[in-house]
């Protein structure tokens, strides 16, 4: 009987597994948190246009530094509005299924953030869960939010053992969250490469931008082939974002809307992990209302409604074994 049991459960794991690897119907992600003019965390949410939201940064942390974390105007650091008022804000995204994430790192200009060895890494892990992952009160009130981010522009050492830190969190506290990385898309990878190599990232927002050589800036094919590469590069159970700016302000490589959604987006959805578009950033996007004119076409196939029941139901039965 308990063999039986437990056959039943390897049987049920394996197709969870196969309907969950990508269960959605994809997307796009978007970095809020550095412009006070971008509206409010709720506004953001309430548009209907996100599956992700990145809560843009604590950027700084590591080897002895005490940690910070700058939303712009938004909150703290002089502002009016405390960011544990943040909340009730990131409850209701996440009432609405969207991910909130906790983006770590930034532009070096304006960051201070390294580690220093894997003793490091792992107190910075027991950080990041404890103040935001956990439940427990936090700089952002208490609230579980649905995961980390990696944007790393700086040194390669030790990302690689914070991933696994933080996966040993995720794998012995019964509470699932989503590791992020957004590497810059030359390869070999900049500052991620280990990291990305533990495959431990659910998701990876590739930066086809500020790099000539395998952005728009070098034209359409230059931009598809890195995108082969990286399809070939990360495991097919991470899912692949196109990273883009939202307007020709937000980064070097902006694509036109219309050549997005005729020549990029029909290749990039031929990989069996793309998942949508990653923007930077919610201010530009709100100025150049660039998800409006790209949403309906970022989504990947229409899946029936009976997929995620099926997958609800096979997750409750595994749950309950």
């Amino acid at each position: 009987m308990a063999s039986q049991r437990l056959a039943s459960i390897i049987l049920l794991l394996s197709l969870f597994t196969i309907s969950s690897s990508h269960p959605d119907n994809g997307g796009i992600a978007v970095y809020w948190g550095q412009d006070g003019r971008e509206g409010d965390l709720v506004t953001a949410c309430n548009s209907g246009k996100y599956k992700i939201v990145l809560l843009a940064f604590l950027n700084k942390f590591g080897a002895g530094r005490t940690p910070a974390w700058n939303f712009a105007g938004h909150c703290d650091n002089g502002a009016w509005k405390k960011c544990t008022e943040l909340e009730p804000e990131i409850k209701q995204c996440q009432a609405k299924g969207i991910r909130v994430l906790l983006s770590i790192g930034g532009a070096p200009d304006y960051s201070s953030y390294s580690l220093s060895s894997p003793e490091d890494a792992k107190e910075v892990a027991n950080y990041l869960y404890e103040n935001f992952l956990s439940g427990q009160y936090g700089p952002l009130g208490s609230v579980a939010l649905d995961g980390i981010d990696f944007d790393i522009e700086v040194t390669e050492d030790h990302w690689d053992d914070l991933a696994r830190e933080l996966d040993f969190f995720r794998r012995t506290t019964g509470r699932y969250f989503y590791l992020s990385a957004a590497p810059q898309c030359p390869i070999p990878i900049y500052y991620l490469g280990k990291a990305i190599a533990t495959k431990l990232f659910d998701y990876i927002f590739v930066q086809f931008y500020n790099n000539p050589s395998c952005s728009y800036v070098s034209g359409t094919n230059a931009l598809l082939n890195s995108w082969d590469k990286w399809v070939d590069l990360v495991p097919s159970n991470n899912s692949l974002f196109v990273g883009l700016p939202a307007a020709s302000s937000a980064g070097n490589g902006f694509i036109p809307a219309e050549v997005l959604n005729g020549q990029v987006l029909p290749h990039a959805k031929q990989a069996s992990n793309y998942e949508g578009v990653m923007l930077w950033d919610r201010y530009r996007d709100v100025q150049n209302g660039y998800s409006d004119k790209i949403h309906s076409n970022v989504i990947k196939s229409k899946l029936p409604a009976s997929v995620g029941s099926v997958s609800d139901g096979i997750y409750q039965s595994v749950y309950k074994a």
